[in-house]
């Protein structure tokens, strides 16, 4: 049996051109798991020649495809394993596909100066925007999202990986670029560079007083959610992000309310962890109700626009 997708937001679900409802992707279900995959940038392009740590995608074919990716991007330095299996899992549990990229994110961004919005423009696109780095297409996000989809694709066709391209470009309009610390950074830069289904910044953004964080976004601003950690050293800066790029709603603990949290995308947990900064993603700080699910899982699912579990 191939089954489809389950939409999540019906303001996209047809063709803005055509009218014709989007099916969403093909997901083979007649084996129903978890799927996990490890690879490395030069393995699926021998192009590559930076950031070349193990790159991550996840799908779980036991739960209805949302008809979502969601591109997540790791934090900054030179990772060996790029992203978080552990946060790609409880992803692809909610229905999403998931891909990991290896990107360059240990150039410093003290180095760049008053535009770290360049510094991260180039990360993103492989074209020149600051002279500190030098990045090209073959190293940059944008172009391993597609080189990740591609070899997917090839590897496990039953997970209709190529529905996330167009014209062998991502289709933004279907992905969720997420990411935590410099990768939640560089989300929230790509959102304003490219219109994207929804924008989900974990424990940043940081680059407080920067001019990209006060531009014109492409993505509505009511797309973007951010989610910090009052034990997070960063958190004030956080908390001043969110008011440069605008976020809606005030900042809204998390730990005493319920989802949508008052419709607040600025959300806030003070919850007990031996690590704030990590703790907004899922993994060994992220808090637990004992030895059951994360304590987050509901604000996860708010921030990534996944239907309610059970």
């Amino acid at each position: 049996t191939i089954g489809t997708s389950a939409e999540t937001d019906t303001a996209d679900a047809s063709s803005s051109s055509t009218g014709v409802l989007d099916p969403g992707p093909m997901v083979d279900v007649t084996d129903p798991q978890l799927y996990e995959f490890a690879f490395k940038p030069d393995e699926v392009d021998p192009a590559a020649m930076l950031a070349l740590g193990t790159e991550l995608a996840e799908l779980d074919t036991t739960v209805p495809a949302l008809g979502r990716l969601v591109v997540y991007l790791h934090g900054a330095g030179q990772p060996t394993t790029c992203g978080s299996d552990e946060h790609g899992r409880v992803l692809a549990r909610m229905g999403f596909h998931v891909v990991q990229p290896c990107y360059v994110s240990d150039y410093g961004v003290a180095n760049c100066g008053d535009d770290i919005g360049g510094c991260r423009l180039e990360a993103f696109e492989g074209v020149d925007h600051h002279a500190f780095i030098t990045i090209t297409p073959p190293d940059s996000i944008e172009t391993r999202v597609v080189r990740a989809l591609e070899h997917l694709q090839s590897i496990h066709p039953g997970g209709d990986w190529q529905y996330y391209l167009d014209a062998g470009q991502p289709r933004w309009s279907k992905i969720v670029i997420s990411g935590i610390s410099h990768g939640a950074s560089s989300s929230g830069l790509i959102g304003m560079v490219r219109e994207v289904w929804r924008v989900v910044m974990l424990s940043g953004p940081l680059d407080s007083g920067q001019a990209w964080l006060k531009g014109a976004p492409l993505t509505a601003i009511d797309r973007f959610f951010g989610f910090t950690h009052t034990l997070d050293a960063q958190h004030p800066g956080h908390l001043q992000s969110f008011a440069d790029i605008m976020l809606p709603g005030a900042p809204t603990m998390v730990d005493d309310t319920v989802p949508p949290y008052a419709g607040s995308h600025r959300l806030v947990s003070a919850a007990p962890t031996n690590d704030g900064h990590g703790s907004t993603q899922a993994g060994g700080a992220s808090p637990k109700d004992g030895d059951a699910e994360y304590r987050f899982l509901p604000v996860w699912r708010t921030l990534y626009g996944a239907p309610e579990g059970p």
